[in-house]
């Protein structure tokens, strides 16, 4: 579990990675709470997310483009110093009281724009930091920093609103971003992630699009997690509503049921590491998109916290297991020659493609209620992973192991046609 933190480079990423996301995770309780406050919306917590999720759906694919292209490491320079600038613009409008809902959209929209080419890199960018033998683990150990920022992160938040205020938070957030930029600065990539001759850009993107459409196992993990997606991480835009019209609950509250689903998924990143070699990959992938589901059942019809905390420990696990899980599965299948673009597809379903949910529970939630909004995306969620288990073998059939190699890799780069996987022995 802990082999790649062996590299020097990969683990002065990972504890810059982790402070720059505990310092996210601030700054969007804070945020969701402002807009709360500004509005008392729930439909403007759903356009607000829309505004930062929408350039990653229509941008992601590009960023994937400029990922294989460029050198990684220089492009996340650029992108986590931008991310840090749009923090203390955030910090300056709301500390003198200036800041108005339209402020908040358009910080939102401008980061969006520059996630969407830093997801694409920042996910082909661990491949660089470590031997293949040490992929697996360092997938499961960027997850698991994530998820621990997701606990520490909301559980500083509640303290810190009511102590320094949203603005105090936005600047702290501005702040952890140093630590991952120091981090950039210092790392030696293990390659250079320059790639030359590749065409034009459509030519480029359209190979990428052609491999993941043509392997049946990477385009089934990506129908999957859309759905997921664009009807199940709804939850997360609608958890200050449950909190506090819901519930009846403060900051302090919100932060304690954010703080709830982090230590599922602290939870669920070991138990995604522990059982990546050990239970087939295809089957874990769909038990946990059904556990998942369930679990957002169960908390859209809770109405007392120590429920609520209990169903959300259970999504956070089995969100994390299969986000883990499908993230895995995709870096071992794909060529290392299409990682960036193909990753690009894996940050437009995995994320991108939120503000759609977030619009539709955002709207379902102020004409009806947010508790029917996170119903109807938990039936649609394990519907979908019923379907996909009666009617997709292929993805039943992934097994257990860390060494799944695509056969055929140049035509594939070339022509998208589709590739087979073929099981290594495993560790």
């Amino acid at each position: 579990m802990l082999g790649a933190l062996r590299n020097r480079d990969f683990r002065l990423f990972w504890i810059g990675a982790f402070v720059s996301n505990i310092g996210s995770w601030i700054q969007s309780i804070a945020l969701n709470w402002l807009v709360l406050d500004l509005t008392g919306s729930p439909l403007a917590l759903g356009i607000v997310s829309f505004t930062s999720t929408a350039p990653v759906l229509a941008l992601s694919l590009f960023g994937g483009v400029f990922a294989d292209r460029h050198d990684r490491r220089r492009l996340l320079l650029v992108t986590q110093s931008l991310l840090l600038l749009l923090a203390l613009v955030l910090t300056a409008i709301t500390l003198p009281g200036l800041v108005r809902i339209e402020h908040i959209i358009l910080i939102s929209l401008l980061t969006g724009i520059v996630t969407a080419i830093n997801g694409p890199a920042w996910q082909a960018f661990i491949v660089d930091l470590v031997e293949p033998r040490d992929l697996p683990t360092a997938i499961a150990l960027n997850s698991t920093q994530f998820n621990l920022s997701r606990v520490a992160g909301p559980s500083i938040a509640g303290v810190l609103l009511a102590a320094i205020g949203a603005a105090g938070c936005f600047f702290i957030n501005s702040l952890s971003f140093v630590a991952v930029v120091a981090a950039l600065l210092v790392v030696r990539p293990r390659s250079m992630s320059v790639r030359h001759g590749m065409g034009g850009l459509w030519k480029t993107l359209r190979a990428g699009i052609g491999y993941a459409v043509g392997q049946p196992v990477v385009s089934t993990v990506f129908v999957l997690t859309s759905i997921m997606t664009v009807f199940g991480f709804p939850y997360a835009v609608l958890m200050p509503v449950m909190a506090q019209a819901v519930l009846g609950l403060d900051a302090s509250g919100y932060g304690a049921m954010m703080a709830a689903t982090g230590v599922g998924a602290i939870i669920g990143s070991l138990a995604a590491a522990w059982w990546g070699s050990r239970v087939p990959r295809g089957k874990l992938l769909i038990a946990a998109e059904l556990g998942f589901a369930v679990s957002v059942l169960g908390f859209s019809l809770a109405r007392i916290l120590a429920a609520s905390l209990a169903c959300l420990v259970f999504l956070g696990f089995f969100m994390i297991v299969y986000l883990t899980n499908a993230n895995t599965i995709i870096q071992l299948l794909v060529p290392d020659d299409l990682r960036g673009r193909v990753m690009s597809i894996w940050t437009l379903v995995s994320f991108g493609l939120t503000p759609i949910g977030s619009l539709l529970a955002g709207a379902i939630a102020q004409i009806q209620s947010a508790p029917l909004a996170l119903g109807i995306g938990g039936l649609i969620c394990g519907g979908a992973a019923i379907v996909i288990a009666l009617t997709r073998p292929p993805l039943r059939a992934v097994p257990a192991g860390t060494r799944l190699t695509v056969a055929g890799e140049p035509p594939v780069a070339r022509t998208g046609k589709p590739a087979t996987f073929s099981p290594g022995p495993p560790d």
